[in-house]
C-alpha cells in the first residue's frame, strides 16, 4: 500500500490553465480519507506553492526549489541549502551581462533582471521565432513575488540567500554554451524544468534528495512512496520511489525510465494514477 504521493506541480497536478481540476482535487481527498499523506515536489519556491495550496485549503508537504526547501505539512522548515552568496552573485552578473534572462530565488521573493523581457524582445527578433519560452515561467507565479533588478551589486552588502538560478534562452546554442560553463565546474546541481531553461542549484540538490528526506522524516519506506512528473527535473524523485509515473505529456524518454503512465496533466492523470493505485471510490469505475 502507498503511503506517500509526491507530485510535482507544472505538467502534472496543474492543468493549462495552472488550476487543480475538480477531477485531480478529489483525488487527492479521497487518498487523504485512505490514509495517504500527500507532498508537492516543484521547482517553485515555497512560498508560491503554499500560496496555491492554501487557496485549496489542501494539506501537504511541501519539497520546494526542486528540493532545496523541506516543508511540512504544519509549516516547520525540515531542510535547506542555499548557494554560496558570492558565487552566485557572481553568476547572475555574468549571465546579467551577456543578456541571458533569468531568475533568482531567495526566501521570499524571485529577482528578475529589470531589461530581462527587452533582451528576450531581441532574441526572438534575431532568430525570427515568435515561441516565448518564459511565459510559462512568469505566468506560473504571482506576479507579487517578482523584484526588478538594474544592479546586481546591491545585494552586496545584504544578507539575501538564494536557492536557485533559472536561465531562459529561445537560442538553445546561447543556452548550452551557459549550461556547459557551470557544469563544468562540478560545484553544482544542475537540471532543466522545460523547453529553453536550465537550474543552477547548490550540489546535491534534487527533489529525490528532499524526498528520500522527507520519506525518511515521516518514518515512510521508500518502497511505500509513489512519485508523479512530467519533467527532467523529477527523474531524481523516479529513482528513489517505489512507484514511479510519468504523465502522458511527458518526453518518451522520461516515460521510458518509470513503472507506468498516466494520463496527461489535461486529462486528470495525477487522478488517475492515484485511483490505479489504490482503487477507486465505491461506485466509480476505472
Amino acid at each position: 500500500m502507498i503511503k506517500l504521493i509526491a507530485m510535482d506541480m507544472d505538467g502534472t497536478l496543474l492543468n493549462k490553465h495552472r488550476e487543480i481540476s475538480w477531477g485531480n482535487l478529489k483525488a487527492l481527498r479521497y487518498a487523504r480519507s485512505k490514509g495517504v499523506t500527500l507532498a508537492i515536489a516543484s521547482g517553485r519556491a515555497f512560498f508560491d506553492i503554499e500560496s496555491k495550496m492554501t487557496e485549496l485549503d489542501m494539506e501537504t508537504h511541501l519539497i520546494g526549489t526542486n528540493g532545496a526547501t523541506i516543508h511540512s505539512s504544519d509549516g516547520k522548515l525540515l531542510g535547506a541549502d542555499f548557494l554560496n552568496r558570492e558565487d552566485a552573485l557572481e553568476i547572475v552578473k555574468e549571465l546579467a551581462a551577456q543578456h541571458y534572462y533569468i531568475g533568482v530565488y531567495s526566501e521570499h521573493h524571485i529577482y528578475v533582471p529589470e531589461d530581462g523581457t527587452t533582451w528576450l524582445r531581441a532574441e526572438l527578433k534575431r532568430l525570427g521565432i515568435h515561441e516565448d519560452r518564459s511565459v510559462g515561467f512568469q505566468g506560473a507565479t504571482r506576479d507579487d513575488f517578482y523584484r526588478f533588478v538594474d544592479d546586481w551589486n546591491v545585494f552586496k552588502n545584504r544578507t539575501t540567500e538564494f536557492s536557485k538560478i533559472i536561465i531562459f534562452s529561445f537560442d538553445d546554442d546561447k543556452l548550452k554554451k551557459a549550461r556547459d560553463v557551470y557544469e563544468a565546474k562540478h560545484k553544482y546541481s544542475i537540471v532543466s524544468s522545460g523547453t529553453g531553461n536550465f537550474e543552477i542549484m547548490p550540489p546535491n540538490v534534487s527533489k529525490g534528495n528532499a524526498l528520500d528526506h522527507l520519506a525518511h522524516y515521516l518514518n515512510i519506506p521508500l518502497g511505500q512512496v509513489m512519485a508523479i512528473g512530467d519533467n527532467y527535473n523529477d527523474l531524481s524523485m523516479f529513482e528513489v520511489a517505489g512507484v514511479s509515473v510519468a504523465m502522458g505529456n511527458a518526453n518518451d524518454d522520461i516515460k521510458a525510465v518509470c513503472d507506468r503512465v498516466t494520463k496527461n496533466y489535461d486529462e486528470d492523470g495525477v487522478a488517475h494514477a492515484i485511483y490505479e493505485e489504490i482503487g477507486y471510490p465505491d461506485g466509480e469505475k476505472a
